[in-house]
């Protein structure tokens, strides 16, 4: 991410509070989740389900942001078509 402009600093950055107002709802809902089934009497353990689904969604939404499978990478692609650029030239 070396040399990126005001324009790709922000939707980095917008991508991030993005993720971030994610995670907040995330924790928000699933704690809401758990103290409704603690209330209504335990029992069947209902709420792991949604923890667990949506909590996945989340590790996914994290790596996008944070860690991008490079295989799919412009960023990437551009720096091996320079790569071969230069040893074709040379």
């Amino acid at each position: 991410m070396d040399n990126l402009n005001d324009k790709e600093l922000r939707q980095e950055a917008k991508k991030r509070i993005d993720f971030k107002h994610h995670f907040l709802i995330y924790i928000f809902f699933i704690a809401l989740i758990w103290i409704t089934w603690a209330i209504s009497g335990y029992g069947y353990v209902w709420p792991i389900w949604p923890t667990i689904g949506w909590g996945l969604g989340i590790m996914f939404h994290y790596t996008a942001v944070y860690h991008p499978f490079s295989l799919f990478s412009i960023e990437k692609e551009i720096e091996k078509l320079k790569r071969e650029k230069g040893k074709i030239q040379s």
